[in-house]
C-alpha cells in the first residue's frame, strides 16, 4: 500500500462532542486540525449485532487506514472497535492505527484484548513513553509492531484573563468528570476536613458527570450540600478555563499518582493554578517542580493550607515551572499533534 496520506483516513471513536468523554473532545480537536482526507467515524452502539451495519458504513467509505481512539465512553466493554483491527488485518481492506490513550489503569481484561490486537495493529500511538513501555512489558502484547508516542493537549484553553493567584476567588478545586476512580473520592474526604480545620475555605469541583454515572453523581452532589463545596457543571471549555483560571489550587489526588496524560493537569497549569497532586512512579521528572506533592489523605489538609499561604513570588514560580512544563515537553498546539498523527499513519501505509 502506498504511502499516501491524502487517502480517506477514518478515524474511529464512540464518542463525540457533545457526549461527555475526554477521548471523544480529543477527537474532536484533533480532527479541525487534520487534512481534509480524514473523516471521523463515529458510532455510539458497539454492540455485536451493531457490527454488520458498523462494517458495511466502513467498506463503503473505503478507507486506506483507519485510527481507533481508544478507550472511548461510547465502547463501553465492547470488544468490537478490537473486531475492526482484526478484520482490517485478515481482508487487507485497510491498514489499522491504534490510538491507545489509557493502558496501564484499564481492567486485566481489556488489557488482554488490546494485547491481541496489537498483533493485528499495523502502529500504536501512545500518550506517553511510560504508558508504551508498561504495554510492551505485558507478556500477551507485540514486540513488533511499531509504535508512535505523541503527547496529549489539553482540551481546555487558555484563559484571557488570568488573576494573580492572591486574587482568585476559589481557594481549592477539582477538575474533571465526575466518576469514580479519578480521585475525587479522596477529594472529598479531604474537603470535609479541611472545612472544620478552615471554615472560611472555598471550595469547588467543576466537571461534568458522564452519561452511566448518574448514581455516582447524585452521591457527589450530596456529600457537596453537606460539607459546602460549589458544585460548578455543564460549562463550555472557555467558561472551564475562566473558572480555572480563578482557581488558587487545583487538588487532583490520582489513586495512582499523576502522569503526563492527565489533560485536567494540564489545563490546571496552563491556567495559572497550582496543582496538588500525588507523584507517582509514572510523574515525569520534567513535571515534578512544578507541581505541589500530595498523598490524598487527611494529611493535605495542612499541604494545602500551606500552599494557600504562598508568598506571591512563591506561587509564581510554580506557575512559571508549570508553562514551562506545557510548553517544552508537549506538542505545540493541535496543528502539531495533527501533523504526528499524519505521520504515524504514513507510516503504516508503507
Amino acid at each position: 500500500m502506498a504511502n499516501n496520506t491524502q487517502s480517506r483516513t477514518l478515524i474511529v471513536s464512540g464518542a463525540y462532542p457533545p457526549d461527555i468523554c475526554g477521548v471523544g473532545d480529543y477527537t474532536a480537536r484533533l480532527m479541525e486540525a487534520v487534512q481534509p482526507s480524514w473523516q471521523a467515524f463515529v458510532e455510539r452502539d458497539w454492540s455485536l449485532r451493531a457490527l454488520p451495519g458498523i462494517l458495511r458504513r466502513l467498506f463503503a467509505l473505503k478507507p486506506a487506514a483507519i485510527v481507533v481512539q481508544y478507550p472511548t465512553q461510547g465502547y463501553g466493554w465492547s470488544l468490537v472497535p478490537h473486531i475492526l483491527i482484526v478484520i482490517g488485518w485478515i481482508t487487507r481492506r485497510y491498514r489499522s492505527v491504534l490510538a491507545l490513550h489509557e493502558f496501564t489503569s484499564l481492567s486485566r481484561k481489556a488489557q488482554i484484548a488490546l494485547a491481541l490486537a496489537s498483533h493485528f495493529s499495523a502502529r500504536i500511538i501512545f500518550t506517553t513513553e511510560v504508558e508504551r513501555d508498561r504495554a510492551r512489558a505485558f507478556k500477551a502484547f507485540s514486540s513488533k509492531v511499531p509504535t508512535s508516542v505523541i503527547g496529549i493537549l489539553s482540551n481546555i484553553p487558555c484563559a484571557e484573563n488570568q488573576p494573580d493567584f492572591a486574587e482568585r476567588s476559589i481557594d481549592v478545586a477539582y477538575f474533571g468528570h465526575i466518576r469514580p476512580n479519578k480521585g475525587l473520592e479522596d477529594f472529598l474526604e479531604v474537603a470535609t476536613a479541611m472545612r472544620i480545620a478552615v471554615p472560611q475555605v472555598r471550595i469547588a469541583i467543576i466537571g461534568e458527570i458522564p452519561k452511566g454515572y448518574d448514581a455516582f453523581g447524585g452521591m457527589v452532589m450530596d456529600c457537596c450540600a453537606k460539607i459546602g463545596v460549589t458544585l460548578i457543571l455543564g460549562l463550555n471549555d472557555e467558561a472551564v478555563a475562566r473558572q480555572l483560571a480563578d482557581t488558587k489550587i487545583l487538588y487532583l489526588p490520582f489513586k495512582d499518582g499523576v502522569s503526563a496524560r492527565r489533560g485536567s493537569v494540564l489545563a490546571g497549569l496552563d491556567n495559572g493554578a497550582i496543582v496538588a497532586t500525588r507523584i507517582g512512579d509514572a510523574t515525569p521528572a520534567s513535571l515534578r517542580p512544578a507541581v505541589v506533592a500530595c498523598d490524598g489523605t487527611a494529611e493535605d489538609v495542612a499541604v494545602l493550607c500551606d500552599a494557600l499561604a504562598m508568598l506571591p513570588g512563591q506561587a509564581a514560580i510554580l506557575q512559571r515551572a508549570g508553562r514551562l512544563y506545557t510548553t517544552q515537553t508537549l506538542p505545540q498546539d493541535w496543528a502539531h499533534v495533527a501533523a504526528l498523527y499524519h505521520d504515524a499513519v504514513g507510516q503504516a501505509l508503507l
